[in-house]
């Protein structure tokens, strides 16, 4: 009975359904991919750039290879190379193959445009440790120095030729001579230096230059003089004319030499060492001359490009960074994956994903939310395992002897530890939530209860031997213990002298799993995996594996096994091993962790590199995924291209097909689902959108400038001829140039070798003058190609040009506010919008002509409180406002547009969506009957049309425009269920097409709140309060950026003080630089009235009284507390929120000396505004956690009480 109660909380628990959707018949193999650019887990082992610097490709610890686009600074695709480790890469001449050398004793040659494999030679006698492409041959050599040279293109694919019998000695390094087919230089293991016809396989010279081995060789060609370095860090110069030799010295750091690379483009030498160190060496005669270290940070490799004008290098901690030679000018870095996951575990009652670390940091993805993952560092040491109760608290466990609860009602804040004797390897929570198992590094074993605040531990099991694994039977009746000396020993927990004891016949146990009977168990080690029958200690059925089973486990349904193995193999078997049922290929890295459900035919992995997988137990197909950046950003996948991302982190998601990358934008419309990690979750209906297979490209583009015209060229790549658009200075100008088309005039003679349909056209530069700003400035001209269906466009290619204006114009503001409150009728009647627009109008007219001065702002306010017809908000003034602009404004202007009223997104019966603003005129919220929504509703294509017929390429748009009142009882339970992301996706397309910054203040429960609390809506109060309040730049212009991110933060914590959520939404376009729209002087301030009583605190400032810092760092352990009541469900029971910059009026800081005396921490505190002494009292503890709950309990007082 208790196994039924326990797997119906299960079903209860966990619910993915919609990992099947429309049967999940996807295509697993798409030609096109969605992608952003993260680095290595862990160091780069190898890098090598093409002749023209344009590609970059990059080994790793983690055997995959990268290939990188230098011009783009875009990763292009992963390739999953070798399964032990990547010891050497090399990108052909021609930048068409790349071939690896393994350490699994394999080479494999990959074609760079798609990754796949084009052909390998595997179980050679060794690892290869050098790999070089030598015109139509591949040279290698192995760990014991012998070279094979292999003719990859030949019939017999598999033919490798072994020099071994000619050479005399290991080879350590090899490189060829540039233009020369039959020439290579050997360095050897006994020191010396050859130089080999490769054709006749003889030696033409060699010598006796070093001691120790040779570490690497270059050859300069214009001197003819060889370069060589050995691992005992000694340098030589061969000249090969004259046959002398010149002794440079050793390493600067007195280490060997790890690699030599030659920069055409300065002359010079760059020298890597074995200490990790880089230097510069200049070339005189013969000699090499020490000049300088290229850089302060460990270097392992760098490759250079052919005429050596730019460098990429690998540091010690992972980061690739391509850099300019002269004047050492960063192009582009790439960061790699520095923590590693350790284990996961997921709850929706919780709505979280939670992965641990080897670092001891926690992240948090939370399943509904567009947030960062949270992440903290949970522990000081490795997390041994990270376990959720059904009831949403999360329990982890750590080398560092401590056992945390995180309470899941306060955001995950600590509810309490235990501190225990040792480091805990291993642990488990048994079915029950709160029996902790865990282990110490002496064999025992230890259980502690986790709800029971002052808890201790008592000792269930004892051995000689090393605990290697732990796990229990879904009752919990039943525990299993593996050991390190290949015993595995099964007990009842409440009895344990009632023990099964057998001997695995692995080297090593690493998992262990019940069946649901608890009759059999999966044993998985080093080198097998095993099925044993508890009933009498036998052994079923064990295999052989290639690699250590990171985990395995049977399902819930007991149909299955599911074993992943270290090399990233992943699996799935029949109950008695007796078959292979799956292997699933798109399994990429280690998989250190699987989890499986009931009742659904799905399971998910963890993978070393913090991704999630979502899996088919009926198929090879992987459903979903989600990944990490390697810090907080994130995406998630669903198998028909669908996906989500982190806010942060959509600015660096991309597609790829073959060698080009797509932006985003081009197929964000179709394939981007707001919200999607929690429809998958939660099971709920997903849009069908077409399969991302075979993509039609756009095509391709040149232009130029002749005389007034400007020249477009556009040929077809397959996926026919579309669009054409101009852009100037980021904004769009013209949609579609097709007018300008020029008639093509075929080639008679060469007719049948004319395969692609071409365009060409010739626009008037006058057509676009209008956007050009003049006084000398270079104007962004920019194309953009679209495909005939017009689903794909190209990046855009862009010129400069210089206006024929000279005349720098001085820069205006203009300023178009619209505020609706009072509609016809009283149905969608608010409260503050009118007021809202009527504050901001003030406010920023004032600030703005602060900067622009007076004469040079024109701010024009449309509100239901305007007693002039011609400033009432209907459709009609408000065009009227926009036209005016047409004449008025100049391309150097600033446009600032502010909504406060209804808005809505409606998706047409054809599929088209659009957002609209509704207008004083309309007396309901049903847009179907088109004349009510023409005449009284503003699209957002409206806006777009508007805004493009205006010369102003620096835009402001801000839209509070919310759903509250009646209209949000009446509207929220007959929308549909995807409205929120035709919303996004709809304010998406118009800032992508206008340039504009845009802020939108929405929420997850479709409201946009007015407040009582604040006395107006919340987007802007928070925009009214930072210029008030806030962190300027500089501490008075107002950056539209900044003031922008000031509010995404702000609004969800004003939200939640009357418990609410809500979440602006924030674009910039892409390239774009922000920009100042006003000064906000101290009259600026005081001019500005915020209703609310809401006391602001600043970050704190304690100082240890004789030393004047803070090592006991009360200062962030404060801040960090107060913040905590800012954020929590019961902060609108506090009269403050914290604010870190604020600054001005209501604004106080929290201010003390301290000093330790007898184990006793004393601490005087004052609580300050505008440099006076509001409040002041002591305290003391001797710990510092009790310390601030003290000195925290004083501070709410205070501020409840005045």
């Amino acid at each position: 009975m208790y196994l039924k109660i326990l797997i119906l909380k299960w079903r209860l628990i966990i619910t993915i359904g919609l990992f099947f959707y429309a049967q999940c018949s996807f295509s697993q193999d798409a030609n096109i991919a969605l992608t952003f650019s993260q680095g290595h887990l862990g160091k780069v082992t190898s890098l090598d750039i093409s002749k023209d610097g344009a590609l970059i490709i990059s080994a790793g610890e983690d055997r995959t290879i990268k290939i990188w686009d230098t011009g783009q600074e875009r990763l292009l695709r992963t390739i999953n190379a070798h399964e032990i480790g990547v010891a050497d890469i090399s990108l052909s001449k021609d930048k068409q193959f790349i071939v690896s050398a393994g350490l699994d004793h394999s080479v494999k040659v990959w074609e760079t445009k798609s990754g796949k494999l084009v052909s390998a030679i595997d179980h050679l006698s060794d690892a290869i440790i050098e790999v070089r492409f030598k015109k139509d041959i591949i040279i290698y050599i192995n760990a014991q120095g012998e070279v094979y040279h292999w003719d990859w293109l030949s019939k017999e694919k598999a033919k490798v030729h072994n020099w071994s019998a000619e050479l005399t000695s290991g080879v350590s390094t090899f490189i060829s001579f540039p233009k020369s087919n039959n020439s290579v230089i050997f360095g050897k293991f006994d020191g010396s230096v050859e130089i080999w016809n490769i054709s006749q396989k003889k030696v033409k010279k060699q010598k006796k230059l070093f001691e120790d081995w040779v570490a690497d060789i270059i050859f300069l060609k214009e001197q003819n003089v060889i370069i060589c370095g050995g691992w005992d860090g000694k340098l030589i110069s061969w000249n090969i004319d004259t046959d002398s030799i010149t002794d440079n010295g050793y390493m600067p750091d007195g280490t060997g030499v790890n690699t030599i690379k030659y920069s055409h483009s300065i002359g010079k030498v760059i020298i890597t060492s074995r200490g990790n160190h880089a230097y510069f060496y200049k070339i005189e005669g013969d000699s090499l001359l020490l000049e300088k270290e290229f850089s302060s940070r460990e270097i392992i490799t760098s490759a250079f490009s052919k005429k050596g004008d730019v460098v990429v290098v690998a540091y010690n901690d992972g980061e690739i960074a391509l850099w300019e030679v002269k004047g050492m000018k960063l192009i582009a870095s790439w960061k790699p994956i520095k923590d590693k996951a350790k284990g996961f575990s997921v709850s929706l009652i919780a709505q979280c994903i939670a992965v641990s670390s080897e670092s001891g940091a926690l992240r948090l993805w939370k399943l509904g939310s567009r947030e960062d993952l949270t992440k903290w560092e949970a522990h000081d040491q490795e997390i041994s395992n990270t376990k959720f109760k059904s009831n949403g608290k999360l329990v982890t466990t750590s080398l560092d002897s401590t056992i945390k609860v995180w309470d899941n009602t306060t955001n995950f804040q600590l509810s309490h530890e235990y501190k225990v004797n040792a480091p805990i390897y291993h642990s488990y929570l048994l079915p029950n939530d709160s029996t902790l198992l865990y282990s110490d590094n002496a064999g025992n074993l230890f259980s502690i209860n986790t709800t029971q605040i002052k808890s201790k531990p008592k000792l269930v099991y004892s051995s000689y031997y090393q605990i290697t694994a732990i796990t229990s039977t879904l009752s919990g009746s039943k525990i299993a213990i593996g050991f390190s000396d290949r015993k595995v020993v099964v007990v009842p927990v409440q009895n344990t002298a009632d023990k099964i004891i057998f001997r695995s016949k692995d080297r090593l146990i690493t998992s262990l799993s019940f069946s649901n009977d608890e009759k059999e168990l999966i044993v998985g080690g080093k080198n097998k995996l095993s099925l044993w029958d508890l009933t009498n200690a036998s052994l079923i059925r064990s295999i052989d594996v290639e690699n250590k089973i990171l985990s395995a486990k049977f399902t819930y349904d007991n149909k299955y096994v599911i074993a992943a193995e270290e090399n990233g193999r992943l699996l799935t078997f029949s109950n008695d091993l007796s078959s292979i049922i799956y292997d699933y290929k798109q399994s990429k890295g280690n998989v250190v962790d699987v989890l499986d459900f009931p009742g659904k035919q799905v399971f998910l992995t963890l993978s070393n590199d913090l991704g999630v997988g979502i899996w088919d137990l009926d198929s090879d197909l992987r459903f979903g995924v989600v990944l990490s950046d390697g810090d907080i950003g994130w995406v998630v996948q669903h198998n028909s291209g669908l996906f989500d991302a982190s806010e942060s982190n959509m600015k660096n998601l991309y597609y790829v097909a073959g060698n080009e990358t797509i932006d985003l934008v081009q197929l964000q419309d179709m394939y981007w689902e707001p919200s999607l990690g929690s429809k998958l979750f939660m099971g709920s209906e997903l849009r069908v959108v077409p399969e991302l297979t075979d993509i039609l490209l756009y095509p391709e583009a040149r232009m130029h400038k002749k005389g007034d015209k400007l020249l477009v060229e556009v040929v077809d790549r397959g996926g026919g001829i579309g669009k054409v658009a101009v852009l100037v200075n980021g904004k769009e100008v013209l949609s579609d140039i097709s007018e300008y088309k020029i008639n093509n005039t075929l080639n008679k003679i060469n007719i049948l070798n004319q395969k692609h349909d071409k365009n060409k056209y010739s626009v008037p530069l006058d057509s676009l003058s209008y956007l050009f700003e003049g006084g000398g400035n270079l104007n962004n001209i920019t194309i953009k190609v679209e495909n005939l269906e017009g689903t794909l466009s190209g990046r855009g290619l862009t010129i400069k040009h210089k206006s024929k204006n000279e005349d720098q114009t001085i820069p205006s503001f203009y300023g178009i506010v619209v505020g609706v409150s009072d509609y016809r009728g009283t149905t969608l009647d608010l409260k503050y919008a009118a007021k809202d627009a009527e504050k901001i109008a003030t406010s920023i007219k004032s600030s703005a002509q602060e900067l622009f001065g007076e004469h040079r702002v024109h701010v024009d306010l449309f509100s239901t409180g305007s007693t002039d017809p011609k400033h009432q908000p209907n459709k009609q003034n408000i065009k009227l406002a926009f036209d005016s602009l047409q004449q008025l404004a100049t391309p150097s202007d600033v446009l600032f547009v502010f909504l406060a009223g209804h808005g809505m997104s409606v998706k047409e019966k054809n599929g088209d969506e659009d957002f609209f603003f509704l207008t004083k005129d309309i007396s309901t919220a049903d847009l179907t009957d088109n004349r009510i929504k023409e005449a009284y509703a503003i699209a957002g294509k409206e806006w777009l049309d508007w805004m493009k017929k205006i010369p102003i390429t620096r835009q402001v748009f801000i839209m509070d425009a919310c759903n509250a009142g009646k209209f949000a009882e009446t509207i929220i339970a007959s929308r549909n269920i995807d409205e929120e992301a035709v919303r996004l996706r709809a304010l998406e397309r118009v800032r992508t097409r206008s340039g504009m910054y845009l802020l939108a203040g929405s929420a997850a429960d479709k409201v946009s709140y007015e407040s009582s609390m604040y006395g107006q809506g919340l987007l802007t109060y928070s925009i009214l309060d930072y210029l008030k309040r806030g962190n300027l730049r500089k501490g008075e212009f107002l950056d539209v950026q900044m003031m922008f991110g000031n509010s995404v933060d702000e609004v969800p914590r004003l939200a939640e003080r009357f418990g609410a959520f809500q979440q602006p939404e924030m674009r910039i376009p892409h390239g774009g630089d922000s920009f100042d729209i006003g000064r906000v002087t101290d009259d600026v301030k005081s001019n500005i009235s915020i209703s609310s009583n809401l006391a602001r605190i600043r970050m704190s400032d304690f100082e240890e009284d004789s030393i004047w810092t803070d090592p006991l760092q009360l200062s962030a352990y404060f801040d960090r507390k107060l913040l905590q009541l800012s954020e929590g469900k019961n902060s609108g029971y506090n009269s403050f929120t914290f604010t870190p910059y604020a600054k001005g009026e209501g604004v106080f800081q929290l201010k003390g000396k301290y000093t330790e005396n007898d184990n006793e921490i004393q601490v005087a505190i004052k609580i300050i505004e505008d440099n006076e002494v509001k409040y002041s009292f002591k305290t003391e503890a001797e710990d510092r956690e009790i310390l601030i709950e003290k000195a925290i309990f004083e501070i709410v007082t205070y501020f409840k009480d005045n």
